[in-house]
């Protein structure tokens, strides 16, 4: 009887049992953030590939057939026990903050830790593909994409509407012909389609070709051709509907001309991709050769089961033990330079048909003022000791939601940066002109208050968060809104902001 062929037939079961029992341990330890992830899959259709990673992860490593006799354990690896200990971390930190989309990657890493570290560097550099690609089971880009790609859908149709000749008029995202109006929408932005390109493409790359620069460079061509590709497809969208009087493309078939152009899109990337195909690699042939290769005994096998149990289950009882210890304050702090003011007296709230709104919050307040003809409003939010949907830092969380569609949007965003000369501190905020279908329409700036830190951008506000209740500092955190109103232009509506802002954040103590 060949030697080899039985202890293929091992390797097989082998790799088989640890699989399912390293991925049990993980999902019963992690169990809040695995579901966590099967319910964004379940409610997302950007995401609802997620369901596929890791079948198509074991089909990767199954249809390569020269691997299937070179899986086995040969020493556990100090670099992934390293893995695991720096995905702990980060699971750590992220679970303190409710930072759901790191928590995700980090168990996601400690995964790919735990098989790294149960089968060693030289059995997991055979995988290191098929353990990489696990990433995409984390609903991760969206975010972060999704303002730019909505920016970039906007910018090339209009370019490419007025290269036509067509009169278009513009106002942020929103753009009008001389046969109606058109808005660019979370869908318009192509994220889906960008998405589902970068997994398929990923995949196509892996198979196709042998040589790394070609894979990376397939990788790259499957980013760049589906961005191109949605900015034609919402201009042609468009066209349609103005060549058809708004007959065509302006309901469901806007949705089904989109899948379908997108189809022919990926069809196209392989076949270009295809010419370039490397030939298969051909691998020595082992069937008649004895594998001498060290496995693990039962006593070894428990000790190392035991090691990633214990790996595993530090970091949720860390995470326990520190947040039972902390408890934010739940109350709106008071400017010492607001009560003591002169020239700014509170005013009951203005009819302005708007005011933020945002879900989860704990305590929130809405004020306005008055200087000689200026009116302010500052609407501050805190969200207590957050729990997932209900954070401080949130992409919910935002100046116009569904219910306000209809009669706002937002024509400009940007950033600005206040100071006062006096102390010379200074201030980042976030500010945006919002239209609304009255007469009166809205400047806004925002940022957020961590204790005594102040910033608009998410990220810094994150770490200062995490080092602030990894101190146990229970300083309120608080998201800040000024906002006013004035008649187009809103030329006269940024030095009321201004000096408001200057006078009373800036000046204050607490801060």
């Amino acid at each position: 009887m060949n030697t080899s062929i039985l202890l293929t037939k091992n390797n097989k079961i082998i790799f088989s049992v640890y699989i399912f029992s390293i991925l049990l341990l993980s999902i019963t330890v992690f169990f809040d953030t695995w579901m966590s992830l099967i319910a964004i899959w379940m409610r997302s259709d950007t995401y609802a590939h997620g369901f596929f990673v890791l079948p198509a992860s074991l089909w990767l490593i199954w249809q390569n057939k020269s691997l299937h006799s070179q899986i086995l354990p040969t020493a556990p690896s100090l670099l992934g026990a390293s893995f695991i200990l720096l995905n702990g971390l980060f699971w750590l930190f992220s679970a303190i903050t409710k930072t759901l989309v790191i928590q995700q990657l980090a168990v996601v890493g400690m995964l790919i830790g735990s098989y790294w570290f149960y089968l060693g560097n030289s059995t997991s550099k055979k995988l290191i593909f098929p353990l990489f690609f696990l990433y995409f089971m984390v609903p991760v880009g969206e975010e972060q994409l999704l303002p730019h790609l909505m920016n970039y859908t906007a910018n090339f149709t209009v370019a490419l509407l007025r290269l036509t000749g067509i009169s278009v008029y513009r106002e942020g995202l929103h753009f009008t012909l001389v046969s109606g109006q058109w808005s660019v929408v979370e869908a318009c932005s192509g994220i889906r389609y960008l998405i589902a390109s970068i997994t398929l493409g990923t995949i196509y790359a892996y198979i196709t070709y042998s040589k790394p620069y070609k894979r990376i460079l397939f990788i790259l061509f499957s980013i760049i051709a589906p961005i191109i590709a949605n900015g034609l497809r919402a201009y042609m969208i468009v066209m349609i509907g103005h060549l058809s009087n708004m007959k065509l493309a302006t309901g469901v078939d806007h949705i089904v001309y989109g899948a379908f152009f997108f189809a022919i899109i990926i069809f196209i990337m392989f076949y270009i991709g295809s010419f370039w195909r490397d030939s298969e690699v051909k691998t020595e042939n082992i069937s008649n050769k004895a594998i001498n290769r060290n496995t693990y005994s039962k006593k070894q096998n428990s000790i190392i089961i035991a090691c990633l149990l214990l790996s595993q289950i530090t970091w949720p009882l860390s995470s326990q033990q520190l947040q039972s210890r902390y408890h934010a304050q739940t109350s709106i702090p008071e400017w010492s330079a607001l009560i003591h003011n002169t020239q700014w007296q509170e005013v009951k709230a203005p009819n302005w048909n708007w005011q933020p709104q945002f879900k989860g919050v704990s305590t929130d307040s809405l004020r306005y003022f008055k200087n000689k003809e200026s009116i302010i409003g500052l609407y501050q939010a805190n969200f207590g000791d957050e729990t997932q949907g209900s954070e401080l830092i949130n992409m919910q969380n935002t100046l116009i939601n569904s219910d306000d569609r209809k009669n706002w949007r937002f024509i400009k965003q940007s950033t600005q940066v206040l100071s006062n000369p006096k102390n010379k501190e200074s201030i980042a905020l976030d500010t945006a002109e919002l239209y609304g279908n009255s007469t009166n329409h809205l400047f806004t700036a925002k940022w957020y208050q961590i204790g005594g830190f102040n910033t608009n951008n998410p990220y810094l506000a994150k770490i200062y968060q995490l080092y602030k209740r990894l101190i146990l500092n229970m300083e309120p955190e608080i998201y800040c809104i000024v906002f006013t109103t004035q008649p187009k232009p809103l030329d006269t509506a940024t030095p009321a902001i201004q000096s408001f802002i200057t006078q009373f954040i800036l000046n204050d103590k607490v801060f």
